[in-house]
């Protein structure tokens, strides 16, 4: 199942999918208003659990899955969350010509060259990008 592991759209929530904006928008009104006060606290619960159909089904109940991970109608966000934690990403991936960024900087110093940002790509040679007609 995907949505075990999307670990992208963990935080998002769709009610208010930019919460940081809809908080700005909050304080920006009266904070003595009852209406603010209350949708202040909703935001900063986040998005309600529905609690599942605790794995009854059409066929009737199951047991083979006591999470309820198994169907989406089953789960809910407690047995989600502890789900996504173990597929959250542990690292922060680097460009390829990281490795040997010493180098490449000391290659346009060496030469009075600006420094471009980034390393040089070199996926397509030359030969192949002359027009073969």
């Amino acid at each position: 199942q995907y949505f075990t592991r999307d670990t992208r759209r963990r935080y998002v929530d769709p009610e208010f999918p930019h919460s940081d904006v809809e908080m700005l928008k909050l304080q920006m009104q009266d904070q003595n208003d009852p209406e603010v006060i209350e949708a202040k606290k909703q935001l900063e619960a986040g998005p309600p659990s529905s609690p599942g159909n605790g794995c009854r089904f059409a066929t009737g109940p199951s047991d083979f899955d006591p999470t309820g991970l198994r169907a989406v109608m089953a789960v809910n966000n407690k047995e989600l969350f502890k789900e996504l934690d173990k597929h959250m990403p542990d690292h922060l991936p680097e460009p390829t010509w990281m490795k040997n960024e010493a180098e490449l900087l000391q290659w346009y110093k060496d030469r009075d060259l600006p420094v471009p940002i980034g390393g040089n790509w070199k996926f397509v040679g030359q030969k192949r990008r002359v027009a073969k007609w």
